[in-house]
């Protein structure tokens, strides 16, 4: 027997006259990608996980506010980095590691990743004293007390509170300057792409690379990092030990968006603005193996923001003229969303689908949206979450920031086998939400799991119970993940009538638990 979950559904919604909600649900249409959505609030320390129709399906309670993304592992678990230690908690949200990383000399700074393996790549702010980074060869006219530059370190988890460093790198290892020839890293910086030029004038005095994002490449054994403060992204090799990652093994294979770092170029040349969030597109996507970013401020400016694809063939790197190739990036998207531009100059990224769809997340106003590669938008939901659990907006001051957001596929194997029952809305109403129904239009699943006529309904409804056998439990909430009934039944017409006319009006959801696993639709009560 096949096991579906219940959300490979596709999605309409109905046409009411009501206010447009500036919270939640602002926006679904069919085509929207099935799967759930996950995100985490950065004023509070919830995680959540919702449906296409707004509907929390888990919600976790982290010890702190997110320092970075949280992440849906493949066993059920889910792990987040907070403003300090990096925790990893269960479905059930018992935690299960925790590991301080002040207090073991890791400065937590941005994103986190983790790897097949279950270790986790993290970035870090590596700290130097003026003196410190004088010796390696930086003017001191332009170098303040403190300096930061970035490093990565792959964490073991150990226990429930340890980890071990089983990997490391970092920019220290990797300069070049033409500032001092009596001191380390003297060289030609146009000869040495592979290294940062440590006395380059991106005008930062202190926080000189400012990485704000990681990805790793399983089949390349390799890792992306986005600098903001370069304006560029750098690929290098985790194929090496930590002492071959500090020699010449670990300078940069590949590096992209502003030539002008590392001598190639000048500002016309420059294609990264700022940027975030830089991930390969997986295997199987359309554009498989050709990286995606959130580039911040297009063309330099801030006018509006975008989402570009940049192909490096592969891992096949190669310059033309010194220039680390592309020329230009393969396919780019800038635009409006709900008839406001996308134009985000901190954080935010973009998270590709399998489809081809992208799910971006613009950080400052909190909102996640879902549009094709013709920029066609499907999907749109804005966090409802604030420092306070359930904020007011009758003033219209919203202040619901993300980091990021994403997108998880019904069959992600974090989910098989899970209760997906819909909760309810996180926020206190959304008209959106509550015209949202749950249909399905794949027939192997609608006969497998079990189907609801008519729906709309008034009075009474037919369940047609599919491969359902045996004995099941059929329960009934409402929109807002309310209590109705429970009823314990036994399939033995493949049909099972249900009154429903002193149930409430409005949205109801419908599960059925039964030995072919647990399935849930939505019906309207009219």
């Amino acid at each position: 027997m096949k096991f579906f979950l219940p959300s490979l559904f596709l999605f309409f919604s109905l046409t009411i006259i009501a206010q447009q909600p500036v919270i939640g649900l602002l926006y679904n249409q069919d085509g929207v990608t099935p799967g759930y959505t996950l995100f985490n609030p950065e004023p509070n320390g919830k995680v959540y996980l919702i449906d296409n129709c707004g509907q929390k399906i888990k919600e976790w309670n982290f010890t702190q506010e997110p320092g970075s993304i949280a992440y849906l592992l493949d066993n059920g678990n889910i792990l987040q980095a907070g403003l300090n230690n990096l925790e990893i908690r269960d479905w059930d949200d018992n935690l299960v590691w925790s590991f301080n990383m002040n207090d073991n000399g890791f400065p937590q700074h941005h994103d986190i990743e983790p790897m097949p393996n279950g270790n986790i790549l993290c970035l870090l702010a590596d700290r130097y004293t003026q003196e410190e980074i004088v010796a390696l060869g930086r003017d001191p006219l332009n170098t303040a007390n403190n300096f930061k530059m970035d490093r990565l370190v792959e964490l073991e988890p150990v226990g429930t509170d340890e980890a071990n460093v089983v990997w490391a790198w970092k920019f220290a290892d990797h300069l070049v300057q033409d500032f001092d020839s009596n001191l380390p890293n003297y060289g030609n910086t146009a000869l040495a792409p592979g290294k940062l030029d440590l006395n380059y004038a991106n005008f930062q005095t202190n926080d000189y690379t400012h990485c704000n994002s990681v990805d790793y490449n399983a089949d390349l054994d390799q890792i992306i990092i986005s600098a903001r403060h370069f304006d560029e992204i750098f690929i290098i090799d985790h194929n090496t030990t930590i002492a071959e990652a500090a020699g010449p093994a670990g300078d940069f294979l590949w590096r992209w968006g502003n030539p002008e770092a590392y001598g190639a170029g000048d500002a016309d040349d420059q294609q990264l603005f700022g940027q975030h969030d830089a991930r390969w597109i997986p295997a199987g996507y359309p554009d498989e193996h050709k990286i995606m970013v959130f580039n911040n401020g297009l063309g330099g400016s801030s006018v509006a923001s975008e989402i570009a694809i940049i192909d490096t063939d592969n891992g096949n790197y190669t310059t033309q003229g010194g220039v680390f190739l592309p020329e230009q990036k393969t396919w780019s998207w800038s635009g409006a969303i709900l008839g406001e531009t996308m134009l985000e100059l901190r954080k935010s990224g973009a998270f590709p689908l399998e489809n081809g769809h992208i799910l971006i997340c613009e950080s400052g106003i909190g909102r996640l949206s879902e549009i094709d590669r013709d920029g066609n938008l499907y999907w749109s939901y804005r966090n409802p979450q604030g420092s306070t659990l359930f904020p007011q907006y009758s003033t219209g001051d919203i202040n619901t920031p993300l980091f990021r957001g994403e997108k998880y596929m019904p069959n992600h194997p974090a989910l098989v086998g899970k209760d997906l029952t819909p909760q309810g809305i996180i926020e206190d109403e959304n008209t959106v939400s509550a015209s949202c129904i749950l249909s399905t239009s794949n027939t192997e699943i609608e006969t497998l799991a079990f189907s609801i006529s008519p729906n709309p309904a008034r009075d009474n409804i037919e369940i047609s119970l599919g491969e359902i056998t045996g004995d099941f439990s059929l329960n009934i909430h409402d929109g807002q993940g309310k209590f109705i009934q429970e009823l314990n039944l036994n399939n033995s017409s493949g049909n099972y009538s249900l009154d429903i006319s002193g149930y409430p009006s409005g949205v109801l959801f419908i599960s059925i638990e039964s030995k072919e696993g647990i399935f849930t639709k939505k019906f309207l009560k009219m």
